[in-house]
């Protein structure tokens, strides 16, 4: 009950963390509010808003980031200022980690529907399925926040697994190919399609949109399979580091 108590006051920090509000806030709200006046009027060859498309993609990639506020808490907490202090509350250390992780998860995914909300009520963006794109947001942040976790976990240096957690986040966005495409091989194929979660949340977001259902769920339960896989993988290095 104790480490129940600290998601509050967790969350109350990450709020207060104006560089996370900046970057996955601030900056995807401008970057919408930009492509919303640039792509005004234009359709691709299905007759689909070119921003629609963009929007989607945009609110899904930034949960690829969100993962690196529990990646901090838990460092600044648990290996380097406040470990002192940690190491003799009265609580569990590995419980109150997983704290940190649902209180980050929650937040990156409270990010992503505030997006959503101003696309909808400022550029007037229709979403086709809010529950279901929500739903996709949310599996992205967890996601997102477990590799994290590992990446801190598994790693001495903290920097290192700064830049990886760059690494997984840039990596997807290049795999999925939105700034250029990648090259012709299966490897490729394969990262910029059902071994990306962005490809894949997309994907499901889209399947909807035209009411494949089958192909929605197959999709998302792939990040879903993916979040089950790694949790087990993330609760042996964080106990191994925790010791």
């Amino acid at each position: 009950m104790r480490v129940l108590s600290t998601v509050r006051f967790t969350l109350l920090r990450l709020m207060r963390n104006y560089i996370v509000l900046l970057l996955l806030l601030a900056v995807p709200i401008a970057l919408l509010t930009v492509f919303s006046v640039i792509l005004s009027g234009m359709v691709d060859e299905a007759g689909r808003p070119y921003f629609d498309q963009t929007a989607l993609t945009m609110v899904l990639a930034f949960q690829l980031f969100g993962g690196s506020t529990v990646m901090s808490y838990l460092n600044e907490d648990l290996f380097a200022r406040n470990r002192e202090r940690m190491t003799v509350a009265p609580f569990n250390r590995t419980l109150y980690a997983f704290s940190i992780l649902l209180a980050g998860s929650a937040f990156s995914f409270l990010l992503g529907a505030a997006i959503m909300a101003y696309t909808r009520l400022v550029l007037g963006l229709v979403w086709a399925n809010w529950g279901w794109t929500l739903y996709l947001i949310a599996l992205m942040a967890v996601l997102s926040s477990i590799v994290c976790v590992i990446f801190v976990c598994g790693v001495k240096s903290f920097s290192t697994a700064e830049r990886l957690s760059e690494v997984y986040g840039v990596g997807f966005v290049l795999l999925a190919g939105l700034f250029f495409p990648m090259p012709q091989h299966a490897v490729f194929e394969f990262m910029g399609s059902y071994g990306n979660p962005l490809t894949l949340s997309v994907g499901a977001v889209r399947a909807v949109e035209i009411g494949n259902w089958n192909e929605a769920w197959f999709q998302a339960n792939i990040v879903l399979a993916a979040i089950g896989f790694l949790f087990p993988v993330m609760l042996v290095m964080g106990r191994r580091r925790l010791r």
